[in-house]
């Protein structure tokens, strides 16, 4: 076997190990096992759980291997993609733990698995034509989920498929003028040709359109959090989490390589030279200042509390764009530490969901008034990630904001952050209702005691968030040392 065959291997690890999963899980499914359904039902869960696991100790493996490309620059396994691979591992193994546990259905544990090979993939990809059919991996396996949905699955579908269909007429316009689908050879051949900057920019924006659709990103998606109410909890964790982040990072490797200048040699201040002539920074201006509002100001009027945690996604998403928008090394490693601390929030928020309705049945606001004079440490668990995310002084989210706000004071765009905060002071008015609401009232009786590992886990990831608002040194390190991409 000779050295290349072994890096394939080595940096391919996650995916292979839930491939394993998927073929088991797919012989499981077709197999009669004489023991009997239940036990059957049981090793499908551990093949599904152990795969992910597995995944998770191979991405948590490659933390320092040689960047490279690798199918002939296709794939770009890089730092980037390491941290990426991090973030999303460990957020499926949460997943996996307490919202797959005692699901007995073989066949959306499949689905589930494919989608998540689609979203590893995505960020790894270096080619557009890859991209594209890494991201349709993602998103389709979960469409096929939602059988229990079906009219809105069918409708999120052909509005999928309009989308799709736009990214991959952009992808061809892209070949069309660079004669190459690979980012770093489009780069060196745009940097040459600037007279075909038009048709480029036309198809850098149609690929662009479906990649931030897929990270719901305002206003080219809402109609995802429409319907966001009625979808199970574990299928809503890989739209809004596994999801959104993995497109986001498509997107972050997209804009900066692709738009990387090769036909210079000098070095910028932040040490990114881009493609004159593409005013990319005012797109995600505008995407991110809809989304930040929109996520912040609809929640005034949510009462479903899966709805409301739908769009405090989409308003972290506006967010995590200002990182970009720096075009700078600083600005992707505020990503990176603004994505971790966005995984940290929303498993915490969903999982306070998940234990809200088992031990007292509550989906909809109304019914949280007075349940947290009774149980203190669930609702203060709750109310700590709202204000994380929120961006309120003594979190982690304060400390990320704070960043993604100071990597815009050398650009044009540093009025962002009067929306920013706009939006933020929104978003602790809709905290403070929450808190009058849950805290005041007659003391309820607790209905039914909850599964321990739910407990344990948010227990930790309360934990890790409460240590990123004052110790924040290490997750910082770990994400300069994770801003660094092949081709730029």
């Amino acid at each position: 076997m000779n050295q290349e065959t072994v890096n394939i291997l080595f940096n391919f690890l996650p995916e292979i190990t839930l491939s394993l999963a998927v073929i088991i899980l797919n012989v499981l499914s077709s197999a009669n096992i004489s023991s009997g359904k239940q036990l059957t039902e049981k090793i499908a869960y551990y093949v599904f759980s152990g795969g992910v696991i597995a995944a998770a100790i191979s991405s948590y493996a490659q933390a320092y291997f040689a960047p490279q490309h690798l199918f002939s620059g296709a794939f770009s396994a890089d730092h980037f993609s390491y941290g990426a691979r991090v973030i999303l591992t460990t957020s499926m193994v949460v997943i996996a733990l307490v919202f797959y546990r005692g699901k007995s259905n073989k066949g959306d544990l499949n689905l589930a698995s494919v989608s998540f090979i689609g979203a590893l993939l995505s960020v790894s990809a270096s080619n557009i034509f890859v991209l594209f059919v890494s991201m349709q991996v993602m998103v389709i396996p979960l469409l096929l989920i939602f059988r229990y949905e079906l009219k809105s699955a069918i409708k999120y579908y052909i509005f999928n498929g309009v989308f799709a269909a736009i990214m991959l007429y952009g992808a061809t316009l892209i070949y069309g003028v660079s004669g190459s689908g690979d980012y770093s050879a489009i780069a060196k051949f745009i940097s040459g040709n600037p007279f075909n900057i038009q048709i480029f920019l036309v198809g850098f924006i149609m690929v662009l359109a479906g990649i931030f659709y897929n990270a719901l990103l305002a206003p080219l998606n809402l109609n995802f959090a429409a319907f966001s109410n009625s979808v199970k909890k574990e299928h809503l964790l890989q739209f809004i989490l596994i999801n959104l982040l993995a497109s986001l990072f498509a997107a972050a490797r997209f804009i900066f390589t692709i738009l990387h200048d090769s036909g210079t040699f000098q070095t910028g201040s932040e040490g990114l030279i881009f493609i004159q002539g593409i005013n990319w920074q005012l797109m995600l201006v505008i995407i991110a200042a809809f989304s930040i509002l929109a996520g912040n100001f609809i929640i005034l009027w949510q009462y479903d509390l899966k709805k409301i945690v739908t769009f405090i996604s989409i308003s972290s998403a506006g967010y995590l764009l200002l990182g970009l928008i720096s075009a700078s090394h600083e600005g992707i490693a505020a990503f990176i530490f603004n994505a971790v601390l966005f995984a940290l929030n929303t498993l915490g928020l969903t999982i306070c969901l998940k234990l809200f309705k088992e031990k007292y049945e509550i989906t909809q606001k109304d019914d949280l008034k007075g349940k947290g004079r009774s149980d203190k440490f669930l609702f203060s668990a709750f109310i700590f990630f709202l204000l994380s995310s929120a961006g309120f002084p003594l979190t982690g989210g304060f400390t990320g904001k704070l960043m993604l706000y100071f990597t815009l004071t050398n650009t044009p765009y540093l009025w962002l952050t009067s929306v920013g905060v706009l939006s933020s002071a929104v978003f602790l008015f809709v905290i403070y209702r929450f808190i009058a609401l849950i805290f005041r009232g007659e003391v309820p009786e607790n209905k039914q005691n909850t599964e321990t590992i739910s407990l344990i886990i948010l227990l930790i990831l309360l934990f890790t968030a409460i240590l990123q608002g004052f110790y924040l040194s290490p997750l910082l390190n770990w994400a300069k040392y994770c801003s660094n991409l092949l081709g730029i």
